[in-house]
C-alpha cells in the first residue's frame, strides 16, 4: 500500500506528459522534490535540536522553501513541466545559498549540495533543453567552487558548537546531498524498468479481450511442444472461429462487436483450468491451448474434445449486448453466435508450434464445411507403402 502511494506521488503529471521520455522526467522531478522536502524537514528539526542560536535562525529560515517544493509536484500534476523543472534547481539553489548566509558558512559542508545539483539536473531535462542544464550546471560549479576555496563564514554562534556535533552536522550535510542525487537515479532507474515490464506484458495481451494475444501463445506454444516431448505428456490446441460475427458488426457496428469479442473472451475463460491458455488469434479467432493431459491418448483426446464441446456449448447461448445508438441512447441486442471448433492433440511428434495450428486451423475450417457450429478432430493422414 505505501509503496502504490508512494507510486502515485512520484507519477503525478506523467499521464500528461506526451512521450516516455518526459514521463521520466516528470518522474525525476518529482523523485527530486520529495526528497528535497524530507531533507528539508530533517535538517529544520536537527537544527532546532540542537538549541544553538545560529542554527536555529537558518531552521527558520528553510520555511520559505517548503511551499516552493510542493508546488513542483502539483505544476507536474497540472501539465506544466517546464516551470516544475524550472522552479525545483532555483529552489534548491536559493536554499543552499540562504543557509550559507544566514548562518552555516561553509564550516559545516552544506555546500555538497551544489554538487548533487550538478549530477541531478542534467538528469531532470530533455536532451534537446541542453543549453538550461548547462546554465545550472555552471552557475552551481561556480557557487561550489567559491565556497570550496575562498570560503564563507559561519555566524559566531555556530563557532561554539562543540566538535562531535560539528563533525555530525559536517557527515549529514555530505552524506545527505550524496543520498538525494542517489535517490533521483534509482527512482528514474526503478521506474523505467517499471514501465518496460508494463510495455513487455502489453505487447503479449490483446488490448480488447484481455487475452493473450498472438505472439503470446505461439511462443507458449512452443514451450508446450517442446515440454511434450521430454515429458510425454498429451497437449492439445483448440482453434475456433466465430460463425456470426460479421452480420453483428454489419447491422449494429464494430462497438457491437467489440462487446461480443468481450464476452466470448469471458465465457472462454469460464470453460478453462488455471493452467490452460487462451489467446485472441486475430479478428474473431480464438485459440485455446490445453496442457498435461496425461500420456494416454484416447483419455487425452476425450479431455480435449470434452472442453471443446464444453465451449461450443457455452458459445451458442445467446448474447445480452448492450449497445451505445448515438452519443447516449443505449439499446439491448440480442444475438446468436455459435463456432466451428477444430482440435489437435500433440505429443512428442517431430512437429513445431507452427505445424500443430495448421493442424488445428485445418479442422476448424472442416467443422465449417460440415454446416458450423460442430467439432472436428484432426486425424493424420494415413501414408501408403508401395
Amino acid at each position: 500500500m505505501m509503496m502504490d502511494r508512494l507510486s502515485l506521488w512520484f507519477q503525478l503529471g506523467c499521464d500528461s506528459a506526451p512521450t516516455e521520455t518526459l514521463k521520466r522526467k516528470v518522474l525525476n522531478v518529482n523523485a527530486a522534490a520529495w526528497a528535497t522536502l524530507l531533507l528539508i524537514v530533517f535538517f529544520h528539526l536537527t537544527y532546532l535540536a540542537t538549541g544553538n542560536p545560529g542554527l536555529v535562525r537558518a531552521s527558520w529560515a528553510l520555511l520559505p522553501f517548503y511551499p516552493c517544493v510542493l508546488l513542483v509536484p502539483w505544476l507536474n500534476h497540472l501539465g506544466l513541466h517546464a516551470a516544475a523543472r524550472w522552479l525545483l534547481p532555483h529552489t534548491i539553489t536559493a536554499l543552499i545559498v540562504l543557509n550559507i548566509w544566514v548562518a552555516n558558512g561553509t564550516w559545516l559542508g552544506i555546500h555538497y549540495y551544489l554538487i548533487a545539483i550538478m549530477v541531478v539536473v542534467p538528469v531532470l531535462f530533455p536532451l534537446q533543453q541542453w543549453p538550461i542544464p548547462t546554465v545550472f550546471f555552471l552557475l552551481n560549479t561556480v557557487l561550489f567552487i567559491y565556497c570550496e576555496y575562498v570560503g564563507f563564514p559561519p555566524a559566531a554562534e555556530i563557532l561554539s558548537l562543540d566538535s562531535g556535533t560539528t563533525r555530525l552536522l559536517r557527515f549529514l550535510h555530505i552524506s545527505t546531498s550524496l543520498l538525494a542525487a542517489l535517490i533521483v537515479s534509482f527512482v528514474g532507474d526503478w521506474m523505467a524498468s517499471q514501465n518496460e515490464r508494463a510495455l513487455e506484458a502489453m505487447s503479449n495481451i490483446d488490448a480488447l479481450t484481455n487475452l493473450a494475444n498472438r505472439r503470446q501463445m505461439v511462443r507458449r506454444l512452443q514451450e508446450s511442444v517442446a515440454l511434450s516431448k521430454r515429458s510425454g505428456q498429451h497437449g492439445a490446441v483448440i482453434f475456433l472461429d466465430l460463425d456470426n460475427f460479421k452480420s453483428l458488426n454489419d447491422v449494429h457496428g464494430h462497438a457491437a462487436g467489440d462487446l461480443l469479442l468481450q464476452e466470448v473472451s469471458r465465457r472462454l475463460r469460464s470453460c478453462l483450468r488455471e493452467i490452460d491458455l487462451v489467446a485472441r488469434f486475430g479478428g474473431d479467432e480464438f485459440v485455446i491451448m490445453l496442457t498435461l493431459l496425461g500420456r494416454d491418448p484416447v483419455a487425452a483426446k476425450g479431455h480435449a474434445l470434452g472442453v471443446a464441446e464444453k465451449i461450443r456449448v457455452q458459445l451458442a447461448e445467446p448474447y445480452q449486448l448492450l449497445v451505445r445508438v448515438g452519443s447516449e441512447v443505449e439499446q439491448l441486442v440480442e444475438h446468436h453466435c455459435t463456432a466451428s471448433i477444430g482440435v489437435t492433440l500433440f505429443q512428442g511428434d517431430p512437429l513445431d508450434e507452427e505445424a500443430v495450428l495448421k493442424q488445428a486451423d485445418a479442422a476448424m475450417y472442416r467443422a465449417k464445411d460440415q454446416g458450423r457450429n460442430a467439432i472436428c478432430f484432426h486425424t493424420p493422414t494415413p501414408t501408403t507403402t508401395p
